[in-house]
């Protein structure tokens, strides 16, 4: 098996999280890269039990709390209620987590949400000065057929 490890297998997490090289992962952290402030967090709303899956919503609630104010980039695997949250098989079934988007209408009000979780919700939508990005690169089968989702960024003019 190498350094692969089965999606439903139970695993080390931290083994995994150690074979990122050369990357910045975000787990409920943020950085701040060409003077933006981006922050990322993998928990999701529970749908098969794999991990940062849970299903109490207070629990999300919770971690969606520590999403700093002035976050200007958010990256989360969950959806937001509302945007690229629709599953295929249940047309009009919203399945997006209803407190991420209440803390992203009114806490955080990030200039871009970036998500992914459910597959056939790639696209992008836009809802006040937040542009929602659902990157799903797979579709529901999980066939990496998505295209990405390509934005430029205005540069930020240092007052140093």
């Amino acid at each position: 098996m190498g350094s692969y490890i089965k999606y439903h297998d139970k695993a080390d997490f931290q083994t995994i999280k150690n074979l990122l090289t050369d990357c910045i992962y975000l787990e409920d952290s943020s950085v701040e890269l060409f003077g933006y402030k981006i922050y990322g967090s993998p928990w999701t709303i529970w749908r098969l039990g794999n991990a940062f899956q849970r299903c109490e919503e207070g629990f999300l609630a919770s971690m969606w709390k520590f999403i700093p104010n002035d976050t200007e980039i958010l990256v989360t695997h969950s959806p937001p209620n509302g945007h690229g949250d629709e599953p295929i098989r249940f047309p009009g079934l919203r399945v997006g987590c209803t407190s991420l988007i209440d803390e992203v209408h009114n806490r955080i009000k990030p200039l871009y949400h970036i998500f992914g979780h459910i597959h056939e919700g790639h696209g992008v939508s836009k809802e006040g000065t937040t542009t929602f990005i659902n990157a799903s690169s797979c579709n529901k089968n999980g066939d990496p057929v998505n295209l990405p989702v390509v934005f430029d960024l205005p540069l930020k003019i240092s007052t140093e």
